[in-house]
């Protein structure tokens, strides 16, 4: 896996296929591995890009690596792109990820030419949202000052509003979270805390597609729903596939969106 040296970190990327570029954004306590079946179906007609973003994986952390923001990870993928894609690309993301995607989408046209993203949590667009991510601070602070496991109650659901829909994700793949707790912590509620740029959502010039599933947590649908009526050029896709996140339950229509907005 080729490393690139980025902002004070070394990314671990890879890619597979050949034709448009689509870089695969992962989410929080999982690495680049988790895009692999979605790189698979895309790489017979396109060039799909994995990474492990800062402190995950095979990639570097700064040594006291506490908090990150949605701007750093944006800058990281835009880095990647840069020295990676010869040409735009689309930005596909999962979760943390898809906010990643959005903030290039709408800040660096000249890198993103579309998005995908897969249950975008942006809890901060629905009102009811904000007594939900205060009980789930109340509940962390508390696990850490009792001296609990707090990756564990992260992993298990425990943080419905902080982590929505990560207990969906297999066990094999959350491995991560086990082996780089503090990249748990810089990334938690940093989606929720994004400021988000409504003229920018509403201005946005390059289409996307906001993906879920029926199995999608209902405040990731509502946030989707709701990111829907305010980003320009969006569309609403549900995928069929139960049980866990689109990408992973149906990793053959989620590259298939994929290419199509690669068109």
């Amino acid at each position: 896996m080729p490393e690139l040296a980025a902002r004070g970190v070394e990314i671990a990327w890879r890619e597979r296929g050949a034709g448009p570029p689509v870089l695969l954004i992962h989410e929080t306590a999982a690495t680049g591995e988790i895009w692999d079946p979605v790189a698979a179906e895309l790489a017979e007609s396109a060039r799909a890009i994995t990474y492990d973003r800062r402190g995950w994986g095979d990639s570097s952390a700064p040594e006291d690596y506490r908090r990150t923001t949605i701007e750093e990870q944006s800058e990281d993928a835009a880095a990647l792109l840069d020295a990676a894609a010869d040409s735009p690309a689309v930005v596909a993301g999962a979760g943390l990820g898809a906010v990643i995607a959005l903030d290039l989408l709408l800040r660096r046209a000249d890198l993103a030419r579309a998005a995908l993203l897969v249950e975008p949590p942006l809890l901060q667009l629905l009102p009811v949202a904000t007594e939900a991510l205060s009980d789930d601070r109340r509940r962390l602070e508390g696990a850490a000052a009792a001296g609990e496991d707090v990756i564990g109650l992260y992993l298990a659901g425990g943080l419905p509003a902080l982590g929505p829909g990560v207990s969906r994700l297999p066990e094999e793949l959350t491995a991560a979270a086990r082996e780089h707790p503090r990249s748990v912590v810089a990334e938690l509620g940093i989606a929720a805390g994004w400021r988000v740029p409504l003229p920018r959502l509403a201005g946005a010039g390059s289409p996307s597609a906001i993906v879920t599933s029926s199995s999608t947590p209902p405040l990731l649908r509502d946030a989707s729903e709701a990111l829907g009526g305010r980003l320009a050029r969006s569309s609403r896709r549900q995928v069929v596939g139960d049980g866990g996140p689109p990408h992973l339950a149906a990793p053959a229509e989620v590259a298939a969106l994929g290419l199509e907005l690669s068109r």
